[in-house]
């Protein structure tokens, strides 16, 4: 009966996460960058995305790998609010600079400059304030916490159509957040108190940070490689044969945050033969998920971007296979996390960027947009491996469910 119980909770909890996470993302998908497209070009919108690229990589490199480095540290170590919090501060100041750093060119002035900063730092704040509700299962307030987000980008883009700054959809909608888990949690309250354990959190979040930072790099590598090679309307083209794929990260999210908020909660760990399960179970999904952005793609480029439809109908199918290849390395890498040192997703996330880098510039040069997206493809399918045999060689080194040796 408690099994049954705890099997209705997961779909439960599931469904809020997707529910809040797909309507954020509808928003932005489906209204809000349609709209800009009409009302910028695919030129000026190209210079939007790789802002927007940016924010992609920065802000959940920080923001994201504290909250999940907070669910897997609490396991052992009684980690307080202020320990994560100040980490939280320095180093999303510091990734923000770099970011704003990076964007100079595409902001035409310094009141642009100091709304991008403060669109940076808070996205980063975004990022970690849902482990609010993480720690404590609540997924109803999960699934709220992010239906403001995307209420908070319509009534950002009102802003932006009187005022002609974009800033303002994106601030509005990440302030809403922070906002209701300002009011409705505590996980930003005694912002300075570290405990004993702040050395532990600052040492395994930074690794962990380190390793989302190159994994979201890798992720946005179209937008940084395209526009310094290939230029600003290509990076639009990019992004819209690309789309379907990354929204998919909406249903592997959620199932990500279910998993890791149940697995750190259970003192067993992972045996292989349990990791090897899910390897299928994944690997199945993948499939399905695949099947669905070969039909979706086409339809939902006719439909939203009709003019960019012929520059992009040729890369529907090895753009769709590489952003599923990564999806599926994205849920082994959190399996594997919950049973090996944070190290190891490190030097695989090194090594598959440092390939990507290479090949796709080099690609790029060469072939154009099919040449990054055959090279992304490649990349994506060597990470998959490396993380298999990660963790199979890891989960089978003790037996009882006792990894000692991480």
């Amino acid at each position: 009966m408690e099994k049954k119980e705890q099997k209705k909770s997961i779909a439960v909890n599931t469904l809020y996460t997707m529910g809040g996470l797909i309507f954020m993302n509808a928003v932005l998908q489906i209204v809000i960058t349609p709209l800009l497209n009409r009302v910028m070009g695919a030129e000026q919108l190209g210079g939007l995305l790789y802002i927007t690229g940016l924010i992609a990589i920065v802000c959940p490199s920080v923001g994201q790998a504290l909250n999940t480095s907070r669910l897997v540290v609490r396991r052992n170590y009684a980690v307080t609010n202020g320990d994560y919090d100040w980490i939280l501060l320095v180093f999303g100041a510091i990734g923000s600079g770099v970011a704003l750093w990076m964007s100079r060119n595409s902001l035409e002035s310094i009141p642009m400059a100091i709304g991008a900063f403060l669109l940076f730092m808070f996205t980063v704040f975004r990022y970690y304030g849902d482990v609010e509700y993480r720690l404590n299962l609540n997924y109803k307030r999960y699934f709220i916490y992010y239906l403001l987000i995307g209420l908070g980008y319509l009534a950002g883009f009102g802003v932006y159509y009187v005022t002609g700054q974009w800033v303002w959809i994106y601030l509005i909608g990440e302030g809403a957040a922070l906002l209701f888990v300002g009011l409705t949690g505590s996980v930003f309250h005694q912002f300075f108190q570290r405990s004993q354990y702040f050395s532990t959190a600052l040492g395994r979040g930074f690794f962990l940070t380190m390793s989302y930072l190159i994994t979201n790099t890798t992720m946005n590598m179209d937008r940084l490689v395209i526009k310094q090679v290939l230029g600003n309307e290509q990076v639009t083209w990019y992004y819209v044969v690309s789309l379907i794929g990354k929204t998919l990260v909406l249903l592997i999210a959620p199932i990500n945050t279910i998993v890791i908020s149940y697995l750190t909660k259970r003192k067993e760990l992972l045996t292989r033969s349990q990791f090897g399960k899910a390897v299928l179970a994944g690997g199945g999904v993948s499939l399905v998920f695949f099947l669905a952005c070969q039909v979706g793609t086409p339809l939902f480029v006719w439909l939203f971007y009709r003019n960019l439809y012929d520059s992009v109908k040729g890369l529907v199918t090895v753009v769709n296979l590489a952003q599923i290849l990564g999806l599926f390395s994205a849920f082994l890498f959190i399996l594997v996390l919950t049973f090996t040192d944070e190290k190891w997703q490190l030097w695989i996330q090194l090594a598959h960027f440092a390939v990507l880098l290479v090949t796709s510039v080099l690609a790029a040069r060469a072939y154009g947009m099919i040449g990054f997206a055959w090279a992304s493809l490649g990349a994506n399918s060597l990470r998959v491996a490396a993380v298999i045999i990660l963790g199979l060689v890891k989960a089978g080194k003790d037996k009882g469910g006792s990894n000692a040796d991480r």
